[in-house]
C-alpha cells in the first residue's frame, strides 16, 4: 500500500518549543465545545473576501459593528496607512471582523471557512487573516490532512482525538497570543471546510470532546506519519518531560508504510544556502558527520565542516533548515557524494507521539481506538472535557 498524498503533516517545531515546553493544561478550565483560532493567511498585500449570505462587519479591537452587507463576491481587502479597505470602503483600525449570518460560510481567497474571521494587519503593513469556530468543526478541516479518509474508523478515530486534544491544549496555552494554532504542519495541516470528507467528519463526530489527559491535564498530544520501529521521546526534542511522551515504545505496526526507509539527496549548495542564511555558515561543505545519539536511536546533533571552519548543531534544526521533505526524519546516516550530500533514513515525521502508519496497521488487525491511543501514549487516559469542565464547576460553585 503506498498512500503518498497522505505523508505526513508532522508537527515541526515552533509551538512545541515556546508554548508545550514547559507545562501541560487543566482540563476544567475550558468551556464545552471551546473556540479556536486559527491562523490561516499571512504576509498577504490582498485577500479576495466572499460571503454568499450576508455578513456583519466590525471594526477590530472595539468590535463595533460598522456595517452589515448583503453577498459579498470577491471583494479585495488590503491594507492602507489608517485602517483597512474592504471593496471601496475604509474602516479604521487595526483590522476587521466578518460575522456570516445564519451560519453560512465565507471564502477567503479560493478557500471556505466556517466560523468568523478576523483580518488584520502586521507592523509590516501586510495583512493576516484568523479563522474563529468550534473545535470540533476545526477538526473537520484538520483530519482529511492528516490521515487517509478510507483508512479503517479506528484509525481515524484515534487520529481526531489526538488532533483534538492537541488543539485543546493549544487553546489553553495561548490565551494571551492572537492565535492558537497555525494551519500549517507547525501545528495541525488545516484547510477549512473546502477540504472536510465525510468519514473524516464521522470520526470526529464519533469522539466528539474526548481528549486524552495525563494525572488530570490536557497534554501536546503529538504525532508523526512513522516512527520506523520505536517512538522517540518528548524531551529529545523539546523541554517537556511527562510520561506518555517518553517515547521508546517498540512500533512494529508501520512497516506497512511506504516511508519505512528512504534515500534523499540533496545538493550540498542548497545545504550551504540554508547555513548561511542561518549565520551558521562553514564555507563549501566538506563533512556532515553525526557525533551523538538520542535513546530512540535517531540523530542528536552534527559536526559540519566546511572550507571556512566547522559547526555543531542540533540534527533536530538542521532538518528544519534543509527541509522535512528532504530530510524526513532524524532518524539517518549521511555520506557526501560529489557535490550532494546522500541521506539513508528511516520514518517520517518528528517520532514523538501517536505513529499514524502504525495506527493504521493496529486498526488493520481489529485494535480499537482505545488501545491505539493507550499504546503510543502509556500512561494517558480519554476523557470528555465537556464532563470534566461540569465537575469542576460542581466543585467550585459560584458565591
Amino acid at each position: 500500500m503506498k498512500f503518498t498524498s497522505y505523508s505526513p503533516s508532522p508537527l515541526r517545531y515552533f509551538l512545541a518549543f515556546t508554548a508545550a515546553a514547559v507545562f501541560y493544561s487543566g482540563l476544567g478550565e475550558a468551556a464545552a465545545g471551546p473556540a479556536v483560532r486559527v491562523l490561516i493567511s499571512e504576509n498577504k498585500k490582498l485577500i479576495r473576501l466572499t460571503v454568499k449570505g450576508g455578513c456583519q462587519l466590525r471594526v477590530l479591537p472595539s468590535l463595533v459593528s460598522v456595517k452589515r452587507s448583503g453577498k459579498l463576491t470577491g471583494i479585495a481587502v488590503i491594507s492602507t496607512p489608517k485602517g483597512i479597505q474592504v471593496g471601496l470602503e475604509e474602516f479604521f483600525g487595526r483590522g476587521i471582523r466578518i460575522e456570516p449570518k445564519e451560519d453560512r460560510d465565507l471564502y477567503l481567497d479560493e478557500s471556505r471557512f466556517r466560523g468568523s474571521v478576523d483580518i488584520l494587519k502586521d507592523p509590516a503593513n501586510s495583512l493576516y487573516a484568523v479563522n474563529t469556530l468550534d473545535i470540533e468543526k476545526y477538526l473537520y478541516g484538520v483530519l482529511h490532512h492528516e490521515v487517509a479518509p478510507w483508512w479503517p474508523m479506528e484509525a481515524l478515530k484515534a487520529q481526531a482525538i489526538a488532533a483534538r486534544t492537541y488543539a485543546f491544549y493549544q487553546i489553553q496555552v495561548s490565551k494571551t497570543q492572537e492565535y492558537d494554532v497555525k494551519s500549517s504542519t507547525s501545528s495541525q495541516v488545516y484547510g477549512g471546510s473546502t477540504t472536510e470528507r465525510t468519514r473524516s467528519k464521522r470520526a470526529v463526530d464519533m469522539t466528539r470532546g474526548q481528549v486524552l489527559s495525563f494525572e488530570g491535564k490536557v497534554f501536546p498530544a503529538y504525532f508523526h506519519a512513522t516512527c520506523a520501529g520505536v517512538t522517540a521521546g518528548a524531551q529529545e526534542l523539546w523541554k517537556i518531560d511527562l510520561a506518555p511522551l517518553r517515547g521508546g515504545v517498540p512500533c512494529g505496526y508501520c512497516r506497512i508504510s511506504p516511508h519505512t526507509e528512504w534515500q534523499s539527496k540533496v545538493p550540498l549548495a542548497t545545504i550551504e544556502e540554508k547555513m548561511n542564511k542561518n549565520g551558521r555558515s562553514v564555507g563549501r561543505v566538506l563533512k556532515i558527520e553525526p557525533i551523538s545519539q538520542t535513546p530512540s536511536a535517531r540523530v542528536g546533533s552534527l559536526r559540519i565542516t566546511g572550507t571556512g571552519g566547522e559547526t555543531v548543531m542540533a540534527a533536530k534544526d538542521f532538518r528544519i533548515w534543509v527541509g522535512g521533505n528532504k530530510i524526513r526524519s532524524t532518524r539517518f546516516t549521511v555520506m557526501i557524494q560529489d557535490d550532494l550530500a546522500v541521506f539513508q533514513g528511516k520514518g517520517w515525521g518528528h517520532g514523538v507521539g501517536l505513529c499514524q502508519w502504525g495506527a493504521l496497521g493496529q486498526s488493520l488487525l481489529g485494535h480499537n481506538f482505545e488501545k491505539i491511543l493507550q499504546f503510543y501514549y502509556p500512561g494517558s487516559e480519554i476523557v470528555d472535557h465537556r464532563l470534566e469542565n461540569s465537575k469542576s464547576e460542581a466543585r467550585n460553585p459560584k458565591q
